[in-house]
């Protein structure tokens, strides 16, 4: 009896991806925008997207698995979209920010951006808009669909895997050196008689550089004068000039075609496109960085210089004024004492003799009862008021806002009152909640000159700085559902409105 052999399960791509060449790499992109878009149309999200939950069958065939509806962890959250990780934000400009970041990944040797940063760090500067750079393995038109597929607004990227399975089509296709851009030339039908697909990809074509000016970039990039390091082409390796062929002299003017005959569509092989050439591995295993207090101390220490110096010199001017202003008044000192002392000589020996002063009577006066003082009542303990403001405004227009009011920015002393704010922003439903305490000289320093020794910070925080910007202001925010202190910057709705528009208030706290 034969035994039938039982069928392995497919195993995830995961760090292959990168072993693939860029021809297999944007035939898997494009299988996946099928994908998407059969499981859930053009306009509407699907999830799930990153190098582990992808399998792939020998014939090419592409499978995903299933997508987390929230708390993403693992693989899956390093290739969220900003809005998703932010907000939960679902739109099929979000399946394209991952499918951009799984092209990235696969020609950059399974490393993601900022990979040095460490994996919090590099998530963290993604999130915080830093503009993402392709590597130059990538090579020029896969360098431009990345560009648009992971930029940080929304509105800036492909807005759907249709478009997205377009532009890497026509990354494939050597369509340049057809002649003009055209239906006729490209696929040899009418304009109106094209598919969705087919048409799109004109567009993109027509909205280019001249066909002239990319040629030429083309027929460079096919012969370049310095080798590429990089993933895509071992180092120190030079590249072999191509053998110049004889043409007579008969053959080599140019012959015009019968009008009646039309030009095939030529495809460039890997032998003669770059951009189809086999993708040569260099994986290493990259640096971890965990954050480390000894570099927060360094950060904050610079900052405290840098404010310092402005600080030194005005109270050394200051010092100065005094001095010289203390001077000055004791010469005027002197000089009036001066013209005193001559004006009461001059006035001695001018006046007369001056008679006998008169008696003055005294009169006894009546004793008043003495009455006991009422001690002052002892105080009652004081209690507090808070009140919940929902406004996209600064940490400072908060504070001022809440002086004006009679009270001040909330101070949290304990778990108690920690707890009693965070029910105020559940029942308004916003994320983001500033609070009465921000750096000082590097210090956290409460308002009202508090003393709190209660810190529930986030993991990670306090950063102190994001990118260039010095974060100096406590605000109270909602990560994934999880409350928590975070450093920020004076103004982040003012900066990125699509992420906190609508979520930001304060509390005022008033003391009775």
């Amino acid at each position: 009896m034969e035994q039938t052999e039982e069928k392995r399960p497919l195993q995830p791509l995961g760090d292959a991806i990168a072993d693939l060449d860029r021809k297999e790499l944007c035939d898997l992109l494009v299988r996946l925008c099928d994908l998407i878009q059969h499981e859930v149309g053009t306009g509407a999200y699907r999830g799930g997207l990153f190098p582990n939950n992808i399998t792939r069958e020998e014939d090419g065939t592409v499978h995903l698995g299933p997508a987390a509806e929230a708390d993403w962890d693992g693989q899956e959250r390093d290739f969220l979209a900003p809005e998703m990780f932010w907000h939960g934000q679902k739109s099929p400009a979000a399946d394209v920010y991952s499918l951009g970041l799984i092209l990235y990944y696969a020609v950059n040797s399974a490393r993601l951006p900022f990979y040095k940063s460490g994996e919090d760090g590099a998530r963290q500067r993604r999130m915080n808009g830093e503009a993402i750079t392709p590597p130059k393995a990538a090579g020029r038109r896969l360098s431009e669909i990345i560009v648009k597929a992971t930029a940080f607004q929304v509105g800036e990227r492909y807005q759907s895997v249709e478009e997205l399975k377009a532009a890497l089509l026509s990354c494939v296709s050597n369509i340049y050196l057809s002649g003009p851009v055209s239906a006729e030339n490209l696929y040899h039908k009418k304009e109106e008689d094209l598919s969705t697909v087919e048409r799109m990809m004109l567009e993109i074509l027509r909205k280019e550089e001249d066909p002239e000016i990319v040629k030429n970039e083309i027929d460079e990039e096919q012969v370049p004068q310095e080798p590429i390091v990089g993933p895509l082409m071992p180092e120190n390796k030079e590249p072999e000039p191509e053998p110049e062929a004889e043409t007579p002299a008969e053959e080599a003017a140019p012959t015009e075609a019968p009008a009646e005959e039309e030009k095939p569509v030529v495809i460039l092989t890997e032998e003669k496109n770059p951009e189809l050439e086999p993708v040569v591995i260099n994986r290493f295993t990259p640096p971890q960085y965990q954050n480390s207090t000894e570099r927060e101390r360094k950060i904050a220490s610079k900052v405290r210089r840098r404010r310092r110096r402005p600080l030194v010199i005005i109270l050394v001017l200051c010092a100065l004024l005094l001095a010289a202003a203390a001077i000055y008044d004791h010469i005027q000192l002197r000089e009036l004492q001066n013209q005193i002392g001559q004006t009461a000589e001059t006035q001695e020996s001018a006046a007369p003799e001056a008679p006998a002063p008169e008696t003055t009577p005294v009169v006894e006066e009546t004793p008043q009862p003495v009455v006991e003082a009422t001690p002052a009542p002892t105080e009652a303990p004081k209690e507090s008021r808070y009140e919940l403001i929902v406004s996209d405004v600064s940490w400072i227009t908060a504070r001022d806002s809440a002086v004006n009011a009679g009270g001040h920015l909330v101070v949290i002393n304990d778990e108690a009152e920690y707890n009693r704010v965070l029910e105020m922003a559940r029942a308004q439903n916003i994320s983001y909640i500033w609070i009465g305490c921000r750096r000082v000289e590097g210090t956290m320093t409460w308002v009202e000159s508090a003393k709190v020794d209660y810190w529930p910070w986030h993991p990670g925080e306090p950063s102190l700085v994001d990118g260039n910007v010095p974060e100096d202001y406590l605000m109270l925010s909602n990560i994934n559902g999880t409350w928590g202190y975070n450093d920020n910057r004076n103004d982040p709705a003012g900066d990125y409105p699509d992420f906190y528009s609508g979520r930001v208030g304060y509390i005022i706290e008033f003391e009775n």
